[in-house]
């Protein structure tokens, strides 16, 4: 499985048979064009206009955009309610959480997730190898929530998403906050990784990947 960060909280999942599900295509970057995606599956964490979905739609492709459940022979996909703040969405709305399963593995994406979770709905994450999780506070979770919560869902690997970089996103902290809480980190040189090239035999290892270098996808 390949994974590409595509910057803020949109990544590109690229399944070992050459299925693919694009997360999140909110603030993706305007250079990228439908024709480099040619996604089979498109979701979304919260809301978004008719422009953002027929942009990157193709005719087969399925767009989720609640707390549903998806299945069919490559993935299964499951949404649950959450809020991109911590009163109830109240300042900022509702916000989903999927996981997905792909190839034997369990993923989490977290979304613009802006509270910490029940105990209960840290029970329904179990079992996760890879999760992803916004850390840029202000819209989101900020670096020591962040941490709290992932070392609450306990996955194998946690890939940090939504915050300042080089470049953008001024608006969010830089990573900083999040990483001097964790022991275990792995810097990339890209924004991608193969899965093959992981070890699942750890909990709770960094994987901070590289902002975007606009290279074709």
């Amino acid at each position: 499985m390949e994974i590409k960060w595509l910057g803020h909280t949109s990544f590109l999942i690229k399944s070992s048979l050459g299925k693919k599900i694009l997360i999140d295509p909110i603030q993706i970057y305007p250079y990228i064009q439908k024709y480099d995606l040619n996604t089979d599956i498109i979701t979304f964490s919260h809301s978004h206009n008719n422009e953002i979905i027929n942009y990157y739609m193709n005719n087969n492709c399925k767009i989720i955009n609640s707390a549903t459940k998806f299945e069919n022979k490559d993935f299964y996909i499951e949404g649950f309610n959450s809020f991109r703040d911590n009163n109830n969405g109240f300042k900022r709305g509702e916000n989903i959480i999927y996981t997905l399963e792909i190839d034997d593995l369990k993923l989490c994406h977290l979304g613009s997730l802006g509270h910490i979770l029940s105990e209960d709905m840290i029970k329904k994450l179990s079992n996760i190898d890879i999760l992803f999780i916004p850390i840029g506070g202000h819209f989101c979770l900020d670096g020591i929530s962040a941490f709290k919560l992932a070392s609450y869902i306990n996955p194998k690997y946690i890939i940090p998403m939504s915050f300042k970089t080089t470049s953008q996103y001024f608006y969010l902290d830089g990573p900083l906050k999040f990483l001097c809480s964790c022991k275990n980190v792995l810097y990339s040189e890209s924004n991608y990784i193969y899965t093959n090239d992981l070890d699942f035999s750890n909990n709770k290892t960094v994987l901070l990947l590289k902002e975007n270098n606009k290279e074709p996808l």
